[in-house]
């Protein structure tokens, strides 16, 4: 079987502050080794399962944080962001027969959750087709428009609750219990290893009872912008300061990047043709909604 695993970071056993994910920072080289330890444990799960080509993506902010050779040998590494297409889930095509995501965490908005956030510290909440959904659950949706099926999760207790009512019955391995945005109650690393080996494997054995995942037609996504995630006020109830982008037929292979392929609809119901810029520099709370028409997930965020 070919596997293809996403390894974000926030979800690593044992991380839990800002220093320890972000490059420069005191803890991150520490951390960096940790996350591809995560990774090899799940490598190891799923070769004595049943896989016998994997690639592991990198899906952690630059995407440059595993090395080539921190990883068992044999396994192709996918680095960078490959012109960002696909994001977390770059590379994925419908070859793979399987989808593993190791290191994530839970979705923007979740306080009491270990550095919890969208793609995005500008992203308030995403919704697929009006239900609030972490990065798993996107990912997940993505690769089920391929015909993939996601077999396993793993991170901490709140992305495994909040990625579940769209994952289904796969396997789950909680590394860790959140106990606020930098706090968190941590398996111990033998222990926690051990987890992750034991259920790649199981979940290898089991992947052909795993169908993949379908989004009811057509699919709405919206997002809520801010300048300030943690601090800004909820976004749902000042409409009067929303900006709503409308994405247009499916146009193939055509990616919607920062923005620049949507219309703004703005409040006095002019269209106008946005320049090119990211969601980054959007000074005011904001309201998107990209709606794709044709296709189960044909529209490719950007962060």
């Amino acid at each position: 079987m070919k596997l293809f695993i996403s390894v974000d970071m926030e979800g690593t056993t044992g991380l839990e502050r800002l220093e320890e994910i972000f490059r420069g920072l005191p803890g991150y080289d520490t951390f960096r080794q940790l996350m591809a330890g995560d990774a090899n444990a799940v490598v190891q799960g799923a070769i004595e399962g049943g896989a016998d080509e994997i690639v592991v993506s990198d899906s952690h902010g630059y995407m440059c944080n595993i090395h080539p050779d921190d990883l068992v040998p044999g396994v192709q590494l996918r680095r960078g962001q490959l012109k960002r297409q696909w994001c977390q889930a770059k590379g994925l095509d419908g070859s793979y027969d399987a989808v593993i995501m190791v290191g994530y965490h839970a979705k923007a908005g979740s306080v009491d959750a270990i550095l919890a956030h969208t793609w995005i510290t500008g992203f308030r909440d995403v919704r697929v087709n009006g239900q609030s959904v972490p990065e798993p659950s996107l990912n997940g949706l993505l690769a089920g428009a391929m015909g993939i099926p996601v077999i396993m999760l793993t991170g901490d207790d709140w992305v495994i609750k909040e990625a579940s009512p769209i994952l289904g019955d796969i396997a789950y391995a909680q590394v860790k219990k959140s106990l606020g945005f930098f706090k968190g109650d941590h398996l111990p690393i033998d222990r926690s290893r051990k987890l992750l080996r034991e259920t790649a494997a199981q979940a290898m054995r089991s992947a052909s009872k795993i169908a993949p995942l379908k989004c009811k037609l057509p699919v709405t996504i919206e997002l809520d912008l801010s300048s300030n995630a943690r601090t800004a006020p909820a976004l749902g109830a000042r409409f009067d300061d929303n900006v709503r982008f409308t994405d247009g037929p499916y146009r193939g292979d055509l990616a919607l990047s920062d923005f620049e392929h949507v219309t703004i609809q703005t409040s006095s119901r002019h269209a106008v043709e946005p320049s090119r810029s990211s969601p980054r520099t959007i000074r005011r709370p904001t309201r998107v909604c990209i709606v794709s028409w044709e296709k189960s997930m044909n529209v490719t965020l950007r962060t």
